[in-house]
C-alpha cells in the first residue's frame, strides 16, 4: 500500500471518527444530517474515494454502509450505539443484558447515559437471577490472544490466506491455512481451517501462538462450499470431517429417561428419540463419525446409560473402563 493511499485512508478514518458520514458522491455529512463539507475539499479524487471506502467497509466491521439519496454512504458505528439502538427497542432483555455484564465490562462503560440508567436498573433488580457459566471472552483474557483471535477474524471475512503457528504437543507452523469459522464449542473457541498439509481440521484458539500473513493472498468462498453442511452439523470438536456416519443405539434408564425425551433439549445435536418402554427407560440414537465423539458423553451418565449397539463401540467402552479399573 503506497504512502499517499494509507495517507487518505487514515483522513477517511479520522471523518468517521469525528461522527461524518461520508458518501461515495463526495458529500459529508454531520451527526445531524446536515451536508459539513465536500471531499474534493480535502484532495481527495472521487474514483480514489469510492475504492478506498469500499475497501475500508471489508476490513472494519464497524463501518456500515447505509443509503442516503441516490448515492451510497458510510458511517462509523460502534458496538455501544448498536446495543443502545437495541437496548431502547426491547422488553424483556435483562438476560443478555447480564450476560454482557459478566463477559464484557467494558462494552457497558461504552454506552451512552441512557442506556447505561437503563442497565444499572436492570443490573441491580435481577443481577442475582441469572448465572452464566463458560463465557465465550473466558479463554481470550491476554491482549495477545485477543490480537490473535481478530486477526483470524479478518482473514475470515476477507478470505484471506494466513501462517498459523500451532503448539499443540510440539510447534509446527502451518502454511497457507484458509480460515473458515470460528465455533465456541464446548465452552472453548476453536477456528475450522483448511490446508495442503493436513487438509481439514479444528484448531483450538489457546493453542495457536502467532498468525502471519502469507505468501498466498485471497482464495474464492466458492471453494469453501464443500465444508459447509460440516459445518453446519458439527456436534464437537472429534466431529470428523468426510468420514461415514454410524449410528449407536443407546438405553436410557428410567432414573435419566427424563432427559432423553422428545421435548427435552438434546445433548448432542444427532441425538433422537426412539421409544419409551414399559418401565420408563428410553431407547435414542447418536451418530457419530468416531468413538471418541460420543464415547466422553455416554460415560458422563454410566451406569445410566447402556450401549445396544453396536458392539465395536461397547467393546471400546469396556475396554477403556477396565483400563481404568486396571483389571486383566
Amino acid at each position: 500500500m503506497s504512502e499517499k493511499k494509507v495517507n487518505k485512508i487514515f483522513e477517511l478514518m479520522k471523518l468517521f471518527v469525528e461522527k461524518k458520514t461520508i458518501c461515495k458522491n463526495g458529500k459529508i455529512f454531520n451527526q445531524q444530517g446536515i451536508e459539513v463539507d465536500h471531499i474534493e475539499n480535502l484532495d481527495f479524487n472521487i474514483r480514489n474515494l469510492r475504492r478506498y471506502l469500499d475497501e475500508i467497509e471489508k476490513s472494519y466491521s464497524h463501518i456500515v454502509k447505509i443509503k442516503k439519496s441516490a448515492s451510497h454512504c458510510y458511517k462509523l458505528e460502534s458496538t455501544s450505539e448498536i446495543f443502545h439502538k437495541f437496548l431502547m427497542h426491547s422488553e424483556d432483555i435483562s438476560w443478555l443484558i447480564q450476560l454482557i455484564y459478566e463477559s464484557d465490562k467494558n462494552l457497558l462503560n461504552e454506552l451512552a447515559q441512557e442506556s447505561q440508567e437503563r442497565l444499572n436498573k436492570i443490573s441491580k433488580d435481577e443481577r442475582d437471577i441469572f448465572l452464566f457459566q463458560g463465557l465465550p471472552s473466558n479463554e481470550l483474557q491476554e491482549p495477545k490472544q485477543k490480537d490473535i483471535f481478530n486477526m483470524i477474524k479478518l482473514a475470515i471475512k476477507n478470505n484471506e490466506y494466513r501462517d498459523i503457528h500451532y503448539d499443540y504437543n510440539q510447534l509446527t507452523v502451518i502454511k497457507n491455512v484458509q480460515c473458515l469459522k470460528l465455533l465456541f464449542i464446548d465452552s472453548n473457541w476453536y477456528v475450522a481451517i483448511v490446508s495442503q498439509k493436513i487438509g481439514l481440521s479444528l484448531l483450538r484458539m489457546v493453542f495457536i501462538t502467532d498468525v502471519e500473513y502469507s505468501k498466498k493472498e485471497t482464495y474464492q468462498l466458492t471453494q469453501m462450499t464443500k465444508y459447509s453442511e460440516y459445518l453446519k452439523n458439527i456436534q464437537n470438536p472429534m466431529t470428523l470431517y468426510g468420514v461415514k456416519k454410524e449410528k449407536a443405539y443407546l438405553l436410557a434408564s428410567p432414573q435419566i429417561a427424563k432427559y432423553f425425551k422428545p421435548h427435552m433439549k438434546k445433548f448432542l445435536n444427532s441425538q433422537q428419540f426412539l421409544e419409551e418402554k414399559e418401565d420408563g427407560s428410553v431407547v435414542f440414537t447418536l451418530d457419530y463419525t468416531q468413538p471418541i465423539e460420543i464415547l466422553p458423553f455416554i460415560k458422563r451418565w454410566l451406569p445410566d446409560i447402556e450401549i445396544i449397539s453396536p458392539s465395536s463401540l461397547q467393546e471400546i467402552m469396556v475396554e477403556d473402563l477396565r483400563k481404568y479399573l486396571k483389571l486383566s
